[in-house]
C-alpha cells in the first residue's frame, strides 16, 4: 500500500525545491533536500544560526482553506518533525500555522520555523513575482469525494459495479469512470495483479476527503440550524436508535455526526454543537424532532441537521454514528483546537479500518 505515483511525486520535490531557493533568498538560510522513499517526496535539513534542524515534508501544492492546516495538525502531532511546503500561503494561512504551531516555507520566501524554544524565522507578506511552474490542482470533483467517501467507508466498493456504486453515494454513472481515473492518477487507489482495484494511500486519501468535504460537498448540502434552551436533552432524550426501535426495527434515515459521534466513539469529549446527518425525502422526522424538543430557527444554534449526501441504505456498520471519516471531517471543521486531539484518534482508526480491510 501507501505507493506514490513517480509524476506526482517529481512535482512536489519540485515545488520543494523552489520553496527551498525562495527561503535562502529571503533569509540565507542553506539547505539539504534529502531523498525520500517510494511514497514521500523527501525530507530536508535547514541550517538556522549554526542549528541543523530536520525536517520531513509536508507538501500541499494550495493551501487555501484552514481544514488543510487543521488536518495536518491533527495527523502529525507525534513523531519527526514536519514542515509544511506549499506555494504561496496568505497572511491569514500564515497566521493560523502560528496558532497551530505548524512550521512551513513557501515558494514566495515565507517561512516560520522553529526550535520548540520559541521563533527563529518567521516571515509573511513576500509575494510570487512570477508564476510558479506548479499549479493548484482542481482535478478532484464533486463526483470524486463522493466516491472517495464510499471507499473509505467500505474500500469493497471500489470493485462493486457502476450501478452500485452510483446507487451508494448518488453519483451519475457516466461520472464513476472519470473519478475512478482521478484518483488512479492521484495514486489514492490502484491495481492488484488480478485486476482488483484498492486504496494505495488511505493516509493521503483520508486527507484530500476531509479538506474537500468541508469546502466543496458540505457546503452545497442542505442544512438546518437550531437554537434550544437545553440542547443537551436532545442528546439525552432522543437519538437514531430511538427511531430504529420506534419503526420495529427498520433502518433509520438518521445517524449522530460531528461532536456527538465522536463522543460515543472515544468517550473523551463534552459535545457543545450537536450534528444530525438525515435524509430529506421524508421531512416528518425533522418536524417531529424540531415539535418534540420546542426548537427555534437560529444560524448560531448548536444543533444542526444537515443532509445525508449518500444513501443511508450503505454503510451503516457505524451506526449509530455517521462513517468514521466524515466524524473526522466534521471535526476538522468546526476549527476548535480541543477537536483536534480527538480527531487525531479518529484518524488513525480510520487508517486501521482500511489496512485491515486490505490484508
Amino acid at each position: 500500500m501507501n505507493k506514490r505515483t513517480n509524476a506526482g511525486l517529481m512535482l512536489e520535490a519540485q515545488l520543494i525545491g523552489e520553496a527551498l531557493n525562495s527561503l535562502k533568498e529571503t533569509t540565507g538560510i542553506s539547505s539539504e533536500l534529502l531523498a525520500g522513499d517510494e511514497d514521500q517526496a523527501g525530507s530536508v535539513s535547514l541550517l538556522v544560526a549554526g542549528t541543523r534542524l530536520d525536517y520531513v515534508c509536508e507538501v500541499r501544492r494550495n493551501v487555501d482553506r484552514i481544514a488543510i492546516l487543521n488536518d495536518m495538525k491533527a495527523r502529525c502531532a507525534a513523531g519527526k518533525k514536519r514542515l509544511l511546503v506549499s506555494s504561496l500561503l496568505t497572511n491569514a494561512m500564515a497566521t493560523r500555522c502560528r496558532e497551530l504551531d505548524i512550521e512551513f516555507i513557501d515558494t514566495a520566501g515565507n517561512a516560520l520555523i522553529t526550535n520548540g524554544d520559541g521563533i527563529l524565522i518567521s516571515i509573511t507578506g513576500y509575494k510570487i513575482e512570477k508564476g510558479s511552474t506548479l499549479t493548484s490542482d482542481k482535478t478532484i470533483t464533486p463526483a470524486a469525494l463522493r466516491l472517495m467517501f464510499a471507499a473509505l467507508a467500505q474500500p469493497s466498493i471500489l470493485n462493486a459495479s457502476y450501478r452500485e456504486i452510483s446507487s451508494s453515494v448518488r453519483v451519475a454513472t457516466g461520472a464513476i469512470g472519470t473519478a475512478l481515473q482521478t484518483l488512479e492518477a492521484r495514486g489514492f487507489i490502484g491495481t492488484t495483479p488480478t485486476g482488483r482495484r484498492i486504496i494505495n494511500a488511505p493516509e493521503l486519501m483520508l486527507s484530500e476527503w476531509a479538506t474537500g468535504y468541508i469546502s466543496r460537498l458540505r457546503p452545497k448540502l442542505k442544512k438546518f440550524r437550531f437554537a434550544t434552551a437545553n440542547p443537551t436533552e436532545v442528546m439525552q432524550q432522543w437519538s437514531p436508535e430511538m427511531r430504529v426501535s420506534a419503526l420495529g426495527g427498520e433502518r433509520a434515515n438518521m445517524a449522530w455526526g460531528g461532536e456527538v459521534a465522536a463522543e460515543k466513539i472515544t468517550q473523551h469529549l463534552n459535545p457543545s454543537t450537536f450534528t444530525i446527518y438525515m435524509e430529506f425525502n421524508d421531512t416528518r422526522d425533522l418536524t417531529e424532532l424540531v415539535k418534540r424538543f420546542k426548537l427555534r430557527a437560529d444560524p448560531q444554534g448548536t444543533i444542526e441537521v444537515i443532509q445525508a449526501f449518500w444513501n443511508m441504505d450503505y454503510f451503516f456498520e457505524s451506526f449509530p454514528t455517521v462513517p468514521l471519516h466524515l466524524i473526522y471531517a466534521d471535526l476538522l471543521a468546526t476549527n476548535d483546537s480541543r477537536n483536534l486531539l480527538i480527531a487525531r484518534k479518529i484518524y488513525q482508526e480510520v487508517i486501521n479500518y482500511v489496512h485491515g480491510t486490505e490484508d
